[in-house]
């Protein structure tokens, strides 16, 4: 029996551990977003004004799942700012608030959820990254 109280303990702490990880890494984030100089992470509002992608020619959206597969099919845009803005709206349909900016250039942006959602059975399903990308 004084093995089960040890393994159970030793559960329960890298439990608690990872707990402490998540929330620290959460935290972080939301650090990012409240700081005006860090770009690093922004609010959905945020994106087309942050948005370095040139205007003119045609943009494609891509949305990927967290399990890497896509989640829709791609979408074409006569300009970056309806691109971001639907890619935005599939973050929002999903409740997702803000986003970690990953490349930020004027030929692409692409930007992810803040952390991996463990949703039980659907947890690769959800929505995970937005990529737009110039293609004309």
């Amino acid at each position: 029996m004084n093995s089960e109280l040890a393994e159970t303990l030793l559960a329960l702490v890298l439990g608690v551990v990872m707990i402490a990880i998540g929330w620290l890494s959460y935290a972080s984030k939301l650090r990012a977003l409240d700081d005006p100089n860090d770009d690093s992470v922004l609010a959905l509002d945020e994106l087309v004004g942050k948005s370095k992608l040139e205007s003119g020619g045609e943009y494609l959206v891509r949305i990927h799942r967290q399990s890497g597969n896509l989640q829709k099919d791609d979408q074409l845009f006569s300009s970056p700012e309806a691109a971001i803005k639907a890619a935005v709206s599939t973050f929002r349909r999903a409740k997702i608030e803000f986003a970690v900016m990953e490349e930020n250039s004027s030929a692409e942006m692409r930007f992810r959820r803040p952390h991996y959602h463990h949703g039980g059975a659907a947890e690769g399903k959800k929505v995970g990254r937005a990529r737009i990308f110039k293609i004309g």
